[in-house]
């Protein structure tokens, strides 16, 4: 329901969910008032009988609503739910009278019309923008009871019929036997459903009120935004939304270097599904020319900086301009220095296990093991080989480890915006002797864990404490458990306030200030802003400031040569069979597309790849994008930048949605794509980090002419994993990869299953089976 409709089509949404609950009330009220009279079940099927069964058959429009996309509910479950009523109804209780003169009819009946009451009444607040929670508890607690008593009113229809069908239409007659053995593993499983839905409904629920209440000033009502907010989107009723701010960033950003592609975008309607055409266009209007380049982050940038709120004491200010108002110093500071030692000669450690075309949890048990030297150096010949990274990429790799010193970072510096992300440095910086200055959220075990951390390393940990938490303490009185209970800062709140930490406590040395933050949805967009305007900030500051961060795959990137491109052509004529069969029936679109001119350099073209997975939602990419604009606008004033593409990576929290284990067991089936490990990728983008801090003559550094357009600072040192050179499009190949996966993991079961089902069909059919099974 979060989906973008249009208003025609949520007009019809609203009408045919109030008509449902409106019909289902009223069979409802006549069912309840023949139990009141005491009239027989056939008494009462008299006066609801039609108006039921014309409700419960028009919800089969429902499947065609979940196939086509106007709901987010799962095409399959539907099917299932549906079907289950309309075979009663029609294949038993409407053409069998003893149907009609049992009590289960009651039973049936009754369960149905209170579920279904408040499921519509829920659906059509939904639509509308507000769920009340008696509402939303009903919907979602109802069925451990209408669930249980409606199946069993359900069954014993099956069952009174079966004398009528016996003569009527034996074949049905099989059917319905079969029917009701189903009864005894998918009750189970709709029953488990409904638990899982509740489960997600009320944590879902429950984080948005977490969120209002800490006012993190995400989309919703305008009195809850605090901090980094995005804009009301409605005046009248105070709603902030995302879709028209992400779209209006977007358009804004391109309209600066072509009119046309903007109103094309600003005309989307379905900006939620429909916005992946439109990356790529603006990356396309980007790579015409540098002026392009720079003139659509810098609009972007611009426009998000000037459309985001910044809500404090109940006032409203532009993001920029809070940067500029709230700037007293809030923050004490606080260090520990490691007690790790750093003596030690240090050498590049890669932990893998893996092998490509291999599926990467097989190797689960070896993730660990570390290569180093020579054996480093072959498995990276053997990653280009493959294609699974760029030769750049290995280049920089093999680089850090002919020069061990670049490992020593005792001298350096780096502020890390999200220091405890998953996929962020820390690690190894601190085991490098790094100097980090750390931000992350005020949580104590969140900075528990980043002080156990520092204390058991080599480096030098520095961190922000509210002077207001420490009630006239001293941090250097206080034990580790303390200062956790008062170490961070809130990104979205403190953003003024952070910038002006930094940019005190940091040394007047090269600083690396990086953003490795990230949360789910609109939350990712402000923390993403809320880094780009402390790093905007300090980057006025600090000429020889450099950059960085992670690049996801899932992007629509810039290549620096034609040879990923030649390798997607490839790899699609060589595909599998089943590979060319799913492309040519549309499911698998070619990963190789159309190159841009690029006008300022002779007509020199640049290849792209389109790796957007439109899943992922409008949110994310933006989040990703600003980090991009920002990026190109500070390496044309001179910054060094790192920010390398990382592969996919089973982390935990990736692969503990069963669809994304899935998807991720079967992508090594198009080929070159391999999965990494978080050891893997961790140590790979860190490492990567190093090179382009360390290395004077890295193509990261502000200074290097060796590229043709800023978007190709994303290009070099790609460690994608494969996605440039597949044959096919990236956001294409995971349902297919997750159907090869279970096939491959289930084959033998679904063989048996087929068989059986086979058998079961000729014995609907004819009533005879070999044996005597049935």
């Amino acid at each position: 329901l979060q989906k973008i409709l249009s208003l025609e089509m949520k007009a019809y949404l609203v009408a045919y969910n109030l008509a449902s609950a409106a019909g289902w009330a009223y069979v409802l009220f006549l069912a309840l008032t023949g139990l009141k009279e005491g009239k027989t079940p056939a008494e009462a099927w008299d006066s609801f009988g039609t108006s039921l069964m014309v409700v419960q058959t028009t919800m089969a429009f429902e499947i065609f609503h979940a196939l086509f996309g106007l709901v987010r509910s799962p095409v399959f479950v539907t099917t299932m739910q549906v079907s289950s009523r309309l075979w009663v109804v029609w294949g038993a209780t409407y053409y069998s009278s003893a149907c009609k003169e049992h009590w289960s009819l009651y039973l049936m009946v009754i369960s149905w019309c209170c579920a279904e009451v408040p499921r519509y009444l829920f659906y059509v607040a939904a639509l509308v923008g507000h769920i009340p929670f008696p509402l939303f508890f009903v919907r979602y607690s109802g069925f451990m009871m209408l669930y249980p008593t409606g199946i069993t009113g359900e069954i014993f229809q099956c069952l009174a019929s079966l004398g009528h069908w016996e003569t009527a239409a034996p074949v049905w007659f099989r059917c319905l036997k079969v029917i009701m053995v189903l009864y005894a593993p998918g009750s189970p499983f709709m029953i488990n459903n409904m638990w899982l839905n509740r489960k997600s409904a009320f944590k879902k629920r429950k984080a948005a009120a977490a969120a209002a209440a800490a006012a993190s000033g995400g989309a919703g009502k305008s009195s809850s935004a605090k901090g980094l907010s995005w804009p009301v989107t409605d005046v009248k009723s105070g709603e902030r939304g995302t879709t028209a701010t992400n779209k209006a960033v977007w358009v804004a950003a391109v309209k600066s270097v072509d009119e046309a592609l903007a109103g094309k975008a600003a005309k989307e309607k379905n900006w939620r599904y429909g916005y992946g055409k439109h990356v790529e266009a603006n990356v396309r209007a980007s790579l015409i020319s540098t002026k392009n380049a720079l003139s659509v982050a810098t609009a972007g940038l611009e426009a998000a900086q000037t459309l985001f709120e910044f809500v404090r004491d109940g006032k409203v200010l532009s993001l920029a301009e809070a940067m500029d108002t709230y700037t007293d110093p809030v923050f004490e500071t606080h260090t520990i220095k490691g007690s790790g030692g750093g003596g030690s000669k240090k050498e590049l450690k890669i932990p893998y296990g893996g092998k490509v075309g291999s599926p990467y949890f097989l190797h689960k048990n070896e993730r660990t093991n570390e290569l180093s030297g020579a054996a480093l150096v072959k498995q990276l010949e053997v990653w280009v080989a493959e294609g699974v990274i760029e030769p750049d990429c290995a280049a920089a790799l093999k680089a850090c480890v002919d020069h061990p010193e670049w490992l020593d970072l005792s001298n350096h510096y780096f502020v890390l915006l999200g220091a405890g992300s998953a996929m962020g440095p820390l690690p190894l910086l601190l085991s490098l002797g790094a100097n980090v200055y750390a931000v992350d959220i005020d949580r104590a075990g969140v900075w528990k864990g980043l002080i156990q951390k520092a204390r058991a390393s080599s480096g030098e940990f520095t961190f922000p404490i509210k002077t207001a938490k420490l009630n006239g303490r001293k941090p250097s009185s206080m034990s580790d458990e303390e200062l956790a209970e008062v170490a961070g800062a809130d990104l979205l709140n403190d953003t003024p306030e952070i910038a002006t930490w930094v940019g005190a406590v940091c040394p007047q040395k090269r600083v690396t200030v990086g953003n490795y933050t990230y949360l789910d949805g609109a939350l990712h967009v402000q923390l993403s802003l809320a880094c780009d305007a402390i790093i905007g900030k300090l980057s006025e500051q600090r000429p020889d400031l450099s950059l960085a961060f992670l690049c996801t795959p899932t992007d629509c990137h810039a290549m620096n040569s034609e040879a990923p491109h030649k390798a997607a052509i490839s790899n699609a004529a060589n595909a599998p069979l089943w590979q060319k069969a799913a492309a040519a029936a549309g499911l698998l679109p070619a990963n190789a597309i159309k190159p841009v001119p690029m006008t300022d350099k002779g007509g020199k073209v640049c290849h792209l790849v389109d790796g957007v997975v439109v899943d992922q939602g409008p949110n994310y990419i933006l989040a990703k994008r600003l980090q991009h604009w920002r990026s190109m606008v500070e390496w044309s004033r001179g910054h060094t930048i790192s920010s390398n593409i990382a592969p996919s990576t089973a982390t935990a929290s990736v692969v503990h949605n069963a669809q994304f284990a899935a998807a991720y067991g079967g992508m090594h089936l198009f080929k070159p794509m391999e999965v990494m490990y978080a050891e893997t990728s961790n140590a790979v983008m860190g490492a990567l980090l190093v090179h382009d801090v360390r290395n004077p003559n890295a193509p990261a550094n502000g200074a290097s002419k060796t590229l043709d357009n800023p978007l190709q600072i994303f290009a070099n040192g790609s460690f994608h994993g494969g996605t440039w050179r597949i044959g096919y499009k990236m956001g294409s190949i995971g349902a297919l990869s997750a159907v090869a996966y279970y096939l491959a993991t289930y084959g033998v079961y679904v063989s048996a299953g087929a068989v059986g089902f086979s058998s079961l069909v000729a014995w609907v059919i004819t009533g005879e089976a070999s044996g005597g099974l049935f």
